[in-house]
C-alpha cells in the first residue's frame, strides 16, 4: 500500500474525522525532530497508511488524543531512506522499525506500549531500531526489549 494509493483514497473518501484528530495532535507535539519537518499533507497520508496496514496505537482523553505511536516491520538494513521512499511494510522482515511516538506522560507512553505488544507481538523476537537525531542529524539506533521494561513500570 504506497502513498500514491493512500492519497488518492484520502481524495476520493475525504479525510476521516479520527485521521484530523491524530494528525491535529501530532503538529502540536512535533518538534521538527519527528517528522522532518514535512507538512500537514504528507502526515496526514502517513497517518491513514499507517491506519490502513494496523500499524499505529493512539492513546484517547476522552475524545482528546494524548498519544500517538507507528511502526514498520522491515529488515535491519533498513533506515530512515525506508520511511522516506515510503516503502511497503516486510511482514517477513527481521527488524522492526519504532517510529513517530509522542505521548503526553508516561501512563500514555505505557498504554502506547501495551497496545503496541498486543498488536505486534513479534517486538518481542524481532530486532527492534529507531532514529534519534545526534548532533542535528537522524541516526539509527538498536534497541532492545528492555526499552519495553523501562516504558512499561510508567
Amino acid at each position: 500500500m504506497l502513498a500514491s494509493y493512500v492519497r488518492k483514497w484520502l481524495e476520493i473518501n475525504g479525510i476521516p474525522k479520527e485521521v484530523e484528530k491524530i494528525v491535529g495532535y501530532c503538529l502540536r507535539k512535533e518538534n521538527g525532530k519527528v517528522f522532518d519537518e514535512w507538512g500537514e499533507d504528507i502526515i496526514t497520508t502517513m497517518v491513514t497508511y499507517h491506519m490502513m496496514k494496523k500499524t499505529i496505537s493512539v492513546v484517547y482523553d476522552g475524545d482528546e488524543v494524548v498519544g500517538v505511536h507507528m511502526w514498520y516491520n522491515c529488515n535491519y538494513e533498513d533506515g530512515w531512506e525506508f520511511i522516506r521512499g515510503w516503502e511497503e511494510d516486510d511482514p517477513n522482515g527481521d527488524s522492526i522499525f519504532l517510529a513517530f511516538l509522542f505521548a503526553e506522560n508516561r501512563k500514555v507512553l505505557k498504554q502506547l506500549t501495551l497496545d503496541l505488544l498486543a498488536k505486534e507481538p513479534d517486538v518481542l523476537i524481532k530486532k527492534l531500531i529507531g532514529i534519534r537525531h545526534r548532533h542535528g542529524v537522524p541516526t539509527k539506533v538498536d534497541l532492545s526489549t528492555k526499552y519495553f521494561n523501562k516504558l512499561l513500570k510508567a
